[in-house]
């Protein structure tokens, strides 16, 4: 009988243990109550966080601007709020006449870095081209034509375009890019021979569009190339008589190139 109850004893004494260890187990190698993953399932985690989505990039490379970013920031020469004068030189491009050079002073003034307003005036200094010299010593006579001697309009500025372009790996070059729509008055002589009354002066209103590129070296300076095209109607004479050929809109390019003073 007292061997029986030892026997029971630590029987029951060997059961409690296993039990207590093989819940002590169990609840150590259980994941926390608050985790969502199993350990299997953690690698495959990783392995599928390192994988770069290119999909999400793409939608966001291609997203709407978003309300606090610009794509090109920190302008370091500006033009808000700013008046400028320029001085350029050029030719005529497209005259089958006429050859010579014009001398252009404009003064303006930018409201905002994407508007401007301008004031323009063109000197013309037209003489007969090698041709035209040609036909007059062959025939005493010259083509009907017309020579501009001066352009003076008023235009509005548009500013769509503003980069920075990298010269030689040394130096950061800022460019702006804009288009002048004017209106104003074309100065011209019609050709006409001595005999006829003599070379006369006309003028007639016109209209233009400019095209402007800036390259900024400084604050306060910028050269300027500019690519002008005017529609004027010009009354043309006869040479050997004085009559009237007519009224027509012919148009003229010229290129210059200047500099711009800002203040």
């Amino acid at each position: 009988m007292k061997y029986n109850f030892i026997l029971a004893t630590l029987l029951t004494i060997v059961f409690y243990n296993s039990a207590f260890a093989q819940d002590t187990e169990s609840t150590e190698s259980a994941p926390p109550a608050n985790s969502e993953t199993s350990p299997s399932s953690q690698p495959a985690k990783k392995k599928q966080s390192d994988k770069l989505d290119l999909k999400k990039l793409e939608d966001k490379y291609w997203s709407a601007k978003d309300s606090d970013f610009t794509v090109v920031q920190n302008r370091a020469y500006t033009k808000e709020d700013r008046v400028f004068l320029s001085l350029s030189y050029g030719a005529l491009l497209n005259d089958p006449y006429s050859i010579g050079r014009i001398t252009g002073l404009n003064l303006g003034y930018y409201p905002s870095e994407r508007f401007g307003f301008e004031y323009s005036q063109e000197s013309f200094n037209m003489k007969d081209n090698t041709a035209v010299e040609f036909y007059f010593n062959q025939n005493g006579v010259i083509p009907d034509h017309n020579k501009v001697r001066s352009y003076r309009s008023l235009n509005f500025l548009f500013v769509p375009l503003y980069s920075k372009t990298s010269f030689m790996n040394r130096k950061i070059l800022y460019f702006d890019m804009q288009f002048g729509f004017g209106l104003g008055q074309m100065t011209y002589t019609q050709q006409v021979r001595e005999s006829a009354g003599g070379n006369q002066s006309k003028s007639g209103l016109g209209y233009n569009f400019d095209f402007t590129q800036n390259l900024f070296i400084s604050k306060y300076l910028s050269f300027r190339l500019d690519l002008k095209n005017k529609w004027t109607p010009q009354e043309k004479l006869n040479y050997n008589s004085g009559a009237s050929l007519g009224t027509s809109t012919t148009q003229d390019t010229s290129m210059l190139l200047g500099l711009n003073i800002f203040f």
